[in-house]
């Protein structure tokens, strides 16, 4: 890991959040690009930076995401992928305008089959997410809860960035993300 990056993620201690400072120390012990659990733990941390509201902090990491492309392995990419659906979601709007930009030609590299495009933003993964809520809300186990939504969000961001559906239009995904992004901010 080059130095610039750990010490942006040195400087997220400052903020005094338990879960940033766990996902932080995590990505700081060990961030392998070629890693899926390292690149995991970094899409954990660019979420949560996300979902709390520290989108500076997130936009700082920018740079560095934008070095990673798709090399044709699908077990590396899912999670970087999600994490430029992530800088495309939020940053469609102000200074990071040309972020969404990158973000979605990134994304592009790997998405090239139409027909799966359109099936995943059809709800194809979704549905599943969403089963995955209810069963969990219906147990009571906060952790599942959690985790259940956290993936729900996810998969919204990425229908997102792919422009959605009928079935799932861009004003109900964002509707729906910042609804997820409130109860987990909550939890």
């Amino acid at each position: 890991m080059n130095e610039e990056l750990t010490n942006i993620i040195t400087n997220f201690s400052s903020l005094g959040n338990k879960r940033i400072d766990s996902l932080s120390k995590k990505v700081l012990k060990k961030m392998n690009f070629k890693s899926s659990k390292d690149l995991e733990n970094m899409r954990d941390l660019c979420y949560w930076l996300y979902i709390y509201g520290y989108t500076e902090e997130l936009a700082k990491l920018h740079p560095t995401i934008f070095t990673l492309s798709f090399s044709g392995n699908w077990n590396i990419w899912t999670p970087v992928e999600l994490i430029y659906a992530l800088i495309y979601y939020s940053s469609q709007d102000g200074d990071t305008e040309n972020h969404a930009v990158i973000s979605l030609e990134k994304i592009m590299q790997a998405e090239d089959d139409m027909a799966n495009i359109k099936m995943r933003c059809n709800g194809s993964l979704l549905e599943t997410r969403e089963n995955n809520v209810r069963e969990s809300i219906q147990s009571g186990n906060k952790t599942d809860i959690r985790e259940s939504l956290y993936a729900e969000m996810r998969e919204l961001v990425l229908i997102h960035s792919l422009g959605g559906s009928e079935k799932y239009p861009l004003e109900k995904i964002r509707t729906r993300v910042e609804e997820i992004k409130g109860i987990l901010k909550g939890m």
